[in-house]
């Protein structure tokens, strides 16, 4: 868990128990979900967020309004998993299959 203040709000980033349990870089991911909390802060309807990190791969979670808010990070797409659709496009018009 990771506790900080963004323009004079506090704000809370924490990871899920099933990432808890992993090998994951948390101080990146910290990082990672510090660099769209203000623009998130600011768009009150907004409830999911997703934020690439080009060494973990795509940070997925829910922002929980109260008090204090509080973003949950609850999957990491492992850079190796992230396809391209453009690839897939051309692997498919070539007749290989994923």
């Amino acid at each position: 868990m990771y506790r900080t203040t963004v323009n004079g709000q506090e704000i809370i980033i924490k990871v899920s128990l099933r990432l808890a349990k992993e090998s994951v870089d948390r101080d990146a991911v910290y990082e990672s979900v510090l660099s769209i909390a203000e623009r998130l802060l600011c768009r009150p309807e907004q409830a999911d967020f997703a934020v690439h990190n080009k060494e973990i791969g795509l940070i997925i979670g829910e922002v929980q309004r109260g008090s204090i808010t509080v973003f949950a990070v609850e999957h990491i797409i492992q850079k190796q998993n992230i396809f391209r659709q453009h690839m897939q496009d051309y692997m498919f018009e070539e007749g290989a299959g994923l």
